[in-house]
C-alpha cells in the first residue's frame, strides 16, 4: 500500500509540475514507464469491472422475472420449459371446478336436502356437459363447510355447461333455494397433473370413508418443480394409499394445488402414513417441496350420500 501511495503521490506531482511548466527532473526520473503503465492499467481495470456490473444488472433482472414465470434452472434441467406447462404438467383432457360452500349453522340440514334433490339430476342431465365427480363435508377443518367437484371436458365442455345451467329450471330453482342456506361461497378452475388423473366414481369397502383435502399455496414460479418431485413421490404414496386427485388453479386463487387423499379412518392414515416415509424417494419428495410452498392446510372431509366418490 506505501509503494502505491508513493506513486500516486510521485505521479501527482509530475501533473501539477508539468501544468506550471516546471521541470522536476528527479521527479522524472523516479517515475519509470512501468509505474504509469500499471496505474493506467488499474484505472481501466476499474472502469472495465464497473460496466460489467452495470451490464449484469439487466440479466439479473430478466432472469427473476424468468423464474416466476418458467421456473427455476432445476426445472428446466428436467426439460420442463414454459411450453411444456400445459403438455407436461397439466393433463389437458379435463377442466374441473371445485365449489365451496360456506353454509349457516342453523341451515345445514336444509341445505343438504336443497342438494341431495337437484345434483344427482343436474350431473345426469344430458344437455348439460359436465358430471359432478364429488360432494363432501368437512368433518375436521372449516366446519359447516362443503366441497363439491364438478368435471367438464376442456374449457369448451365448461362453456357449454355454464349456457345449459343458466337456461336450466332445475339449476335455477337450486340457486334460488340454496342460496338462503349459505354464508359465502366461491369457486375456481382447476387442472389435472398430467401424472394423476381423477378417480371417477367408486365405492369405499367401508360406510364412512374419510377424504383428505389438502391445499398447498405454493410460491410463484415453483409449480414446475412441483409437478417434477411429485411424480416421483407419488409412485412411493401409491405404495400404501389410494391417491383421488391432484389439481392445480387456472382461474381463481393462483398458484394453488390441491391433492386428494382417502382413508378408511384416522388411524389407517397415520399407518400410510409412517410407511411412506420409510421409502426414500418419499423422504426427498418432501424435502425438496417443503421448500417451494408458502402455506398448507389440510382438511378432512365424509362424502356426502348422492357423491359418486363414496
Amino acid at each position: 500500500m506505501a509503494v502505491r501511495r508513493g506513486a500516486g503521490a510521485i505521479l501527482s506531482a509530475h501533473h501539477s509540475a508539468l501544468r506550471a511548466n516546471v521541470k522536476i527532473p528527479s521527479v522524472q526520473k523516479a517515475i519509470s514507464p512501468n509505474v504509469i503503465g500499471n496505474l493506467r492499467s488499474r484505472q481501466f481495470s476499474s472502469s472495465s469491472v464497473r460496466c460489467k456490473e452495470e451490464e449484469e444488472k439487466p440479466k439479473q433482472a430478466q432472469g427473476l422475472f424468468a423464474s416466476l414465470l418458467h421456473g427455476s434452472d432445476t426445472a428446466k434441467q428436467d426439460g420442463l420449459t414454459a411450453q411444456s406447462h400445459s403438455t407436461t404438467v397439466g393433463r389437458g383432457k379435463y377442466i374441473h371446478e371445485i365449489q365451496r360452500h360456506v353454509v349457516r349453522p342453523d341451515k345445514v340440514d336444509e341445505y343438504k336436502s336443497i342438494l341431495s334433490q337437484h345434483y344427482p339430476r343436474l350431473s345426469s342431465d344430458d344437455s348439460i356437459n359436465g358430471r359432478l365427480i364429488g360432494s363432501f363435508e368437512v368433518q375436521i377443518g372449516e366446519m359447516e363447510t362443503f366441497y363439491h367437484i364438478w368435471e367438464y371436458d376442456g374449457y369448451s365442455g365448461y362453456d357449454q355447461s355454464s349456457d345449459a345451467f343458466y337456461k336450466s329450471k332445475e339449476n335455477t330453482d337450486l340457486v334460488t333455494n340454496v342460496r338462503a342456506t349459505l354464508s359465502s361461497r366461491s369457486n375456481w378452475i382447476t387442472q389435472e397433473f398430467a401424472f394423476w388423473a381423477t378417480v371417477k366414481a367408486q365405492k369405499s369397502d367401508v360406510e364412512r370413508p374419510l377424504y383428505e383435502l389438502r391445499t398447498y399455496h405454493l410460491k410463484p414460479g415453483m409449480l414446475l418443480e412441483w409437478e417434477t418431485n411429485w411424480r416421483r413421490g407419488l409412485e412411493a404414496r401409491k405404495r400404501f394409499v389410494q391417491p383421488i386427485a391432484a389439481y392445480f388453479s387456472q382461474i381463481g386463487q393462483l398458484h394453488t394445488v390441491q391433492h386428494i387423499w382417502r382413508y378408511d379412518s384416522l388411524e389407517q392414515r397415520k399407518a400410510t402414513r409412517d410407511a411412506a416415509w420409510q421409502v426414500e424417494t418419499w423422504n426427498d419428495t418432501v424435502t425438496q417441496t417443503v421448500k417451494l410452498i408458502d402455506k398448507m392446510h389440510a382438511q378432512i372431509m365424509t362424502p356426502l350420500p348422492w357423491s359418486p366418490l363414496h
